[in-house]
């Protein structure tokens, strides 16, 4: 057999293994990805998001009026002060938010160790979430200063 023989079969043979393996590579990225903390769907192939259910600004005002809460309301530029703070001292991402309620404390649930954030956008909630309050005053002090 002649030797540019052998050479032509030995990369035909080696393209076909190289391209077997990318369709295998690309086959399982095609997949839902199942990892410990959620999965991960490629292409657009997840389940539909579920509708947002808007809460007026006027329900989240009384019912922290109802536990007594004290709270922090940031909008305009203090609002976007704090969110650079935020991105440069933590890395968080951004709000998406207009106005930002941030409960302190409360009656019922809160002792100053944690504080809730609730987001508002064209007067509707959209975004709900808590972290250390050493945190959140360490990043307004900053924000402040600024």
């Amino acid at each position: 057999m002649p030797i540019w023989l052998k050479v032509a079969a030995g990369l035909v043979l080696g393209l076909s293994l190289i391209g077997f393996a990318g369709l295998q590579s690309f086959s399982e990225k095609s997949a839902p990805l199942v990892q410990e903390h959620g999965t991960t769907y490629y292409n657009g192939q997840g389940p539909a998001p579920a509708p947002v259910i808007c809460k007026p600004e006027r329900e989240i005002i009384a019912a922290i009026k109802q536990v007594h809460a004290k709270f922090d309301y940031l909008t305009g530029a203090e609002l976007e002060a704090f969110q650079v703070r935020a991105r440069d001292l933590k890395g968080l991402p951004p709000l998406k938010a207009d106005e930002l309620y941030v409960i302190t404390e409360d009656d019922k649930l809160r002792d100053g160790d944690m504080v809730l954030f609730i987001g508002l956008k064209s007067k509707c909630v959209t975004t709900v979430f808590a972290f250390p309050a050493k945190l959140y005053h360490e990043i307004l002090g900053m924000a402040r200063n600024t």
